[in-house]
């Protein structure tokens, strides 16, 4: 047995690594909280420009404070599911994708196989979408072509995250986003919005368009109000094209089994149990307890994370009701970005200037973080079915994911579609279905392989499978609404 107990002859169970002693305190200090909060940064990054600054600001525009529920709901289905797909490779050392290749029914991979074709299929969708936006914005300013600077923005970001560079850049994106999210937060209380309202609106009750999207707006309008919902809920927190990236980030992280020194020896022994061996994690009560302690670590990641995209999105969302509503006002076409700048004039006339600014950097650190998270998505997708990926690694297969997302991306900036278009399909089925049928996954590997003290908690496997239903059936009806079978 080695010094963090891989088996080696006699000992057949795995143990995890000492935890740090911050995760193994009962009473967490707020730096704790902070120093684990990493990956879901990324992540929470990605969204602020599309899910929150375009999404979230139009869907108050349209319904009001009516879709209030949407964030909760959303926030609490997606953050349920991410943190148990990340407390299992902690946990395990082992990607959930790994494992559903083979413990789920039927053919071996088809549902890791299932999950790399819609999340390589929404890629290009939203790379396309956010650069189009940005390109748009950029014209309506009086800059140039916008179908110009959304190729230059594909490719410059490409190319950049290609090469690694952009990390002073990105510092400072990270301190203008921070500020641009807390001028928005300062914006809702300055333009008094209906607190009743608000409060209202957190229950889920009749969805429809304002009176002034109909006479003003007939093309948005036209759009089932239940498919133009399920498009925000989509881009809120991101979807499974992010998450499956956002598991395999925390190898860097090395938080429990992950931090082991045999850890690649450990997967190859986890990749040969059959289907309904149990995974053999120690059950020594002092174990367990590691394993308690390590969880708080991708618990403490998500939480900051989702917070922070749900306070951001409401925030949008109602100033989207309080501000571009009352003045019969929604992104739309090709005009997605430039009312949200009466945000920050409410504040100060001076802050209209700072979100020109802000904005571009937003989106373009938005369009360059997502080479890499979908990179590392397409590796652990398609690793855990072919051996051939596994070797190569993640970077191995980096310029093929470049390359189909950049070509596929290209075609549709060139098409002339606009930003909703162009992110529709991707959110509806990659932003919100397949996160509900990976949910399940989760919930059935869980109960099939883990050892019953390393299993998810009631509360936590109740979330998962509310949230999984929620988002399954979601994106079901709004698939069938969209492809015109349901009406």
């Amino acid at each position: 047995m080695t010094s963090h107990g891989i088996e080696r002859s006699a000992e057949p169970v795995l143990r995890l690594p000492e935890a740090p002693e911050g995760l193994r305190r009962r009473r967490v200090r707020p730096a704790t909280f902070l120093k684990f909060f990493g990956p879901g940064a990324i992540i929470a990054s990605l969204t602020i420009g599309s899910g929150e600054s375009v999404l979230a600001s139009r869907e108050g525009a349209v319904f009001g404070y009516a879709a209030l529920w949407a964030v909760v709901v959303g926030t609490v289905a997606k953050a349920a599911l991410v943190y148990a797909s990340n407390r299992h490779i902690t946990l395990t050392g082992e990607h959930p994708m790994t494992r559903f290749a083979k413990v789920l029914p039927g053919p071996r991979g088809w549902f890791p196989l299932l999950l790399a074709v819609i999340c390589l299929a929404s890629f290009p969708g939203w790379t396309s979408g956010v650069s189009v936006a940005l390109g748009d914005y950029l014209e309506s300013l009086g800059a140039g072509d916008g179908t110009v600077y959304a190729v230059a923005v594909l490719v410059g970001a490409a190319v950049v995250s290609y090469l690694g560079g952009y990390h002073l850049l990105e510092r400072a994106q990270v301190a203008i986003a921070s500020l641009m999210v807390v001028l928005v937060l300062i914006a809702v209380f300055v333009a008094q919005p209906d607190w009743l309202g608000v409060l209202g609106g957190l229950v889920p009750g009749n969805l429809d368009y304002l009176s002034f999207v109909h006479e003003r707006y007939p093309d948005v309008a036209g759009t089932s109000a239940w498919v133009e919902l399920t498009v925000f809920m989509g881009g809120l927190g991101g979807g499974m094209y992010d998450y499956i990236g956002y598991t395999g980030m925390l190898r860097e992280k090395k938080w429990g089994m992950l931090g082991h020194r045999e850890v690649d020896v450990i997967r190859e022994r986890l990749a040969a149990m059959g289907r309904r061996d149990e995974i053999p994690l120690s059950t020594e009560p002092a174990q367990v307890a590691q394993g308690r302690a390590w969880t708080r670590a991708p618990l403490f990641d998500m939480l900051a994370a989702f917070v922070a995209m749900a306070v951001i999105a409401a925030a949008f969302m109602i100033n989207g009701t309080t501000i571009l509503a009352e003045r019969g006002q929604v992104p739309a076409e090709d005009d997605v970005l430039t009312h949200q700048s009466q945000f920050f004039s409410t504040i100060a006339p001076v802050f209209e200037y700072f979100y020109i600014g802000a904005i571009v950097m937003v989106l373009f650190g938005t369009v360059y973080a997502v080479w890499e998270v979908y990179s590392w998505t397409a590796y652990e997708s398609l690793a855990a079915v072919s051996e051939r990926i596994r070797r190569r690694g993640q970077r191995g297969i980096r310029p093929f994911i470049y390359g189909w997302t950049g070509l596929i991306a290209l075609v549709a900036i060139l098409s002339g579609l606009d930003f909703v278009d162009l992110v529709t399909p991707a959110s509806i089925v990659g932003g919100v279905l397949a996160c509900g049928i990976y949910g399940a996954g989760l919930l059935y590997a869980d109960a099939r392989n883990m050892p019953k003290p390393y299993r998810m908690s009631r509360t936590l496997r109740t979330l998962v499978a509310a949230g999984s239903v929620f988002l399954t059936v979601a994106g079901t009806l709004a698939l069938l609404e969209y492809l015109g079978v349901l009406s």
